[in-house]
């Protein structure tokens, strides 16, 4: 986990990326899918290369485009510090986020192995993965990225609350095939067409940035929980239970 390369261009980036419309593939996994698929391997999961603290609101809803240019070296500066305790904590996602995926997949009766050593790579386009060079002896493969996580506090609120992104794909070990694929907003939501919307607990809300990093345990608390209430969905929605 490092901090992000800030500048305003990328702050600027950021927002308008947050604020506009996406969206992003789903496939449910049937009932065939989930009776056959009796092994699965875990790819390492991955996280992204920086964390957000992000308020929409501020300086940049009162003074136009300097307000924007303000509030975003603010956006910057705090992102940075909040990395910064994370890394001094010693805190990630990841492992938390692993362990209870492998535990919502077990306790709905799937075999569990976790492969550190294959990804897949990057399709010639950049806009899929391509799963061709992972090969694992298992029923299917399931590899599950972190794209966004940290605090957001939008334009109609006071208050910070998580904001994770986890995306997640099943696919067929021989015929890499998709069996299963949706990608999960905790918290903090954003415009994005086919992704499963999950509210964060409420508890996890803090009233200001000097709040947020006062009560760091509990902020660190909020995203590892808001990945557990991913993978509870995951666990769910793959459930060998009629």
């Amino acid at each position: 986990m490092s901090s992000p390369p800030w500048s305003f261009a990328a702050v600027a980036i950021l927002c308008a990326s947050l604020c506009g419309c996406a969206s992003v593939e789903s496939v449910d996994a049937s009932r065939d899918t989930v009776a056959k698929a009796k092994k699965v391997t875990l790819l390492a999961l991955r996280e992204p290369p920086v964390v957000h603290v992000v308020n929409f609101g501020g300086a940049a809803s009162l003074f136009g485009a300097v307000g924007g240019l303000v509030q975003g070296l603010t956006n910057a500066e705090h992102s940075k510090t909040f990395v910064a305790k994370l890394v001094s904590m010693k805190v990630t996602l990841k492992g938390p986020l692993q362990d209870s995926i492998v535990s919502a997949l077990q306790k709905d009766g799937y075999q569990v192995s976790v492969d550190t050593t294959q990804y897949p790579v990057k399709t010639a386009d950049g806009k899929s993965d391509d799963f061709s060079n992972v090969n694992v002896d298992s029923d299917a493969i399931m590899a599950v990225w972190i794209t966004h996580e940290g605090y957001m506090s939008s334009a109609t609120t006071t208050h910070y609350q998580p904001w994770v992104v986890i995306r997640v794909r099943l696919i067929d070990a021989r015929t890499k095939k998709d069996l299963y694929f949706k990608t999960f907003m905790v918290g903090y939501e954003m415009h994005i067409d086919n992704a499963v919307k999950i509210p964060a607990d409420p508890k996890y809300r803090f009233s200001s940035f000097d709040d947020l990093m006062a009560r760091m345990p509990e902020a660190v608390a909020g995203l590892i929980d808001s990945g557990n209430l991913a993978s509870a969905q995951v666990g769910a929605d793959l459930s060998k239970q009629p």
